[in-house]
C-alpha cells in the first residue's frame, strides 16, 4: 500500500544509492535500474534533505513545535526534573509562538501552565485542549489570542487546536497537531531487526503490528481530512506545526501541505529527522505556514528530553 511505500521510501533511496556504488565496481550497466528508481521518486527527496538552507538576520516570529512526551524523557528519570528541563530549553529559545504535543497538563505540580508563561519572558498568553484526562496539547504566544477552537476526532484521543492571534494588526490561525501514532510497543520493533522471522509468535507480532499500522493510516486519513476543512474555511493565514506521526512522501502531509510552505523544505539544512525512538526513525514533526509568510533558519535541535525533537523556524511578513 502507498502508506507502508511512505515508511519504506529513505531506505529504498539509500539502498539504492548503495546499489550504484556497488554497480560500479561490479557491472556498471545495472547503474541505470537504481537511477530510474532514484529518479521516480526525486521530488521527494527534498522533504528529507536539505543542503543549503536559507537565513536571515532580520526580525523574524519565531515558532517552536515539540512533542515532549508527557515530560517522560529517559528511562528513570523524574518527570518534574525533565518538565523543567524541558521549559529550561523554551527559555533559551525566545520562541514567539511555542506548539507543544503530548503535554501533561493536568498534574500541576509536574507542569503548570501559568507559572510556565510567567517565566518565558516573549510568551503572554496560551490555549490548552486535553485529549485524555492527563494530557493534550499546548499553544503558547506573544501574541494577543482573539479566537480558539478544538478539532476533536472519532475513536482516538488525538487531538487539534487552532488559536487566532493578532500579529502586526493581522489575525493569524495557528494549527497544533497530534496525529494518530502507531500505539506499538517500541519494544516490538526488535523483530524487524531480526535475520528472519519464523517463530510463530513473531509472526503473530508482525500481524499485530501490520494491523495497528493499517488502523494508525485509516485514522489519520480522516483527521487530516477534516483538518483540511478548516484549513480550506480559514479568512486567515496559516501556520501548522505539530506531530504528524507520518512522513513527507504520505497522504497526511500531502493533505495538510497542500498549497502551504514546508518550513524545513523552504529553509533546512542536513537531514530532517525529527522521531529518536527506535524505527522507524523519520521527520514526522512539522511548521508549514501559508505564502503570507516566508520562512528561514529552520532547525532541528539535538535536545533529548523526548523521543521527538524539537524545530524551530523564523516567519517573516512578506511585503
Amino acid at each position: 500500500m502507498p502508506a507502508i511505500f511512505g515508511l519504506a521510501f529513505p531506505f529504498i533511496l539509500l539502498a539504492n544509492l548503495a546499489f550504484i556504488l556497488l554497480w560500479l565496481f561490479i557491472k556498471p550497466r545495472n547503474i541505470l535500474f537504481s537511477l530510474v528508481v532514484i529518479l521516480l521518486g526525486w521530488n521527494s527527496v527534498s522533504s528529507y534533505f536539505q543542503l543549503k538552507g536559507k537565513k536571515t538576520e532580520d526580525p523574524q516570529i519565531k515558532v517552536l513545535s515539540y512533542n515532549v512526551r508527557h515530560f517522560v524523557g529517559d528511562r528513570g528519570s523524574n518527570r518534574k526534573e525533565n518538565a523543567e528541563e524541558i521549559i529550561s530549553f523554551l527559555q533559551e529559545q525566545k520562541a514567539d509562538i511555542i506548539c507543544l504535543q503530548e503535554a501533561r497538563i493536568r498534574k500541576n505540580n509536574i507542569f503548570n501552565m501559568a507559572k510556565t508563561v510567567g517565566k518565558l519572558e516573549t510568551i503572554n498568553h496560551y490555549q490548552f485542549a486535553s485529549s485524555s484526562t492527563t494530557f493534550g496539547s499546548v499553544t503558547m504566544t506573544r501574541y494577543p489570542i482573539v479566537n480558539m477552537g478544538e478539532i476533536r476526532f472519532n475513536e482516538t484521543r488525538n487531538i487539534a487546536i487552532y488559536t487566532d492571534v493578532l500579529i502586526q494588526g493581522d489575525t493569524v490561525r495557528i494549527f497544533n497537531l497530534h496525529l494518530q501514532s502507531y500505539h506499538i510497543d517500541p519494544e516490538k520493533y526488535a523483530i524487524l531487526e531480526s535475520p528472519g522471522i519464523t517463530e510463530e509468535q513473531d509472526i503473530k507480532e508482525m500481524q499485530e503490528m501490520g494491523a495497528k499500522l493499517k488502523r494508525a493510516f485509516q485514522l489519520r486519513s480522516e483527521q487530516v481530512k477534516e483538518i483540511r476543512k478548516y484549513i480550506d474555511e480559514s479568512k486567515y493565514p496559516i501556520i501548522v506545526c505539530g506531530d504528524f506521526n507520518d512522513t513527507p512522501v504520505s497522504y497526511s502531509y500531502k493533505t495538510v501541505g497542500e498549497n502551504l510552505t514546508d518550513a524545513f523544505v523552504n529553509s533546512g539544512k542536513g537531514i530532517g529527522r525529527t522521531y529518536i525512538g527506535k524505527v522507524p526513525s523519520f521527520r514526522i514533526d512539522y511548521i508549514i505556514h501559508s505564502d503570507y509568510f516566508d520562512s528561514y533558519n529552520f532547525e532541528t535541535h539535538d535536545y533529548r528530553k523526548s523521543d521527538h525533537l524539537p524545530v524551530t523556524t523564523g516567519l517573516v511578513i512578506k511585503d
